[in-house]
């Protein structure tokens, strides 16, 4: 008798290890609103009102459009005569559009096009704005709060301009920009660009242009590599090298390399992916000229 009331527990004991729940790791707090498996999803988030920033770039002029990795930071000011327009994002997809480009006399309303600005800067507009005017009507709906939603207007000023913003004009071959580099905002650095037209660098024959003052190579020089390609706006540009390994030997090569004009020429953040045979490194520098 005793044996059986003892085989009963264990298999009491055995049912409720088995019917206890297993223990798995908590999944990570979900609070991400647009996440429709997070408890505090909404679906109205960031719908509730229109957005009327429409986007322009430099058109493409028939030629491939930008890659993902050309992401460039607005800009209204142009020294091209092509430009891209698109719609807003994250509007509803019933949203309809009206373009007024300048004193065109018929309006568009395609989502996304391209206009060619070449006769109208050539009759003596360069160095003048034009008026880009987007109406946005948006049908009445449950995440929209405003009944004005309904109906948004918008205008911007196009600035065409024939200048270029070029730290190292024409006659200036030393540029010095003073800074900090951000993963030690604390150290003053300097960063140096240097043309030189004559003399070998490293074996190599002129001209170059040189950067003096990113960390960890002495100096850092261009070179003629396979699969650059690059984009860019009046404020910002954007190079990459698809194919590092054919450049030539160097502490670093450059897989990305960007420019942004903070203050015209004279505050400018840079930022620089190198790569050596053993790491990747980001660089990143604000600074302002100082000669």
């Amino acid at each position: 008798m005793k044996k059986w009331i003892k085989g009963a527990a264990a298999l009491s004991a055995a049912f409720l290890l088995l019917s206890l729940p297993a223990c798995k790791k908590p999944k990570p707090e979900c609070q991400d609103p647009q996440n429709p498996e997070c408890e505090n999803y909404d679906p109205c988030y960031g719908k509730s009102r229109i957005n009327p920033v429409f986007r322009v770039r430099p058109g493409d002029n028939g030629f491939k459009p930008p890659e993902e990795w050309c992401n460039l930071i607005p800009c209204d000011t142009f020294s091209a005569s092509s430009v891209r327009f698109d719609i807003p994002l994250n509007n509803p997809a019933n949203s309809a559009y009206t373009w007024q480009i300048g004193t065109e006399p018929t309006t568009r309303t395609a989502k996304a096009f391209e206009v060619d600005f070449s006769d109208y800067l050539n009759a003596g507009n360069w160095e003048k704005h034009i008026s880009i005017t987007l109406t946005i009507r948006t049908p009445m709906n449950t995440c929209m709060t405003n009944p004005e939603d309904t109906l948004v207007t918008v205008t911007r000023n196009l600035y065409f301009t024939e200048s270029i913003l070029n730290i190292m004009p024409m006659g200036v071959n030393h540029v010095i920009y003073k800074g900090y580099f951000k993963h030690e905002p604390e150290n003053e650095a300097t960063i140096e660009f240097i043309k030189k037209s004559t003399g070998d660098f490293k074996g190599y024959k002129p001209p170059h242009f040189l950067t003096v003052g990113i960390p960890d190579t002495d100096t850092f020089f261009s070179r003629n590599c396979m699969g650059l390609q690059g984009c860019a706006n009046y404020l910002h540009s954007v190079q990459i090298i698809t194919n590092p390994e054919t450049c030539s030997p160097l502490d670093y090569v450059p897989l990305r390399t960007e420019w942004i004009m903070i203050n015209g020429i004279n505050k400018i953040k840079l930022i620089y992916l190198l790569k050596n045979s053993n790491d990747v490194k980001r660089f990143e520098f604000i600074g302002d000229k100082i000669k």
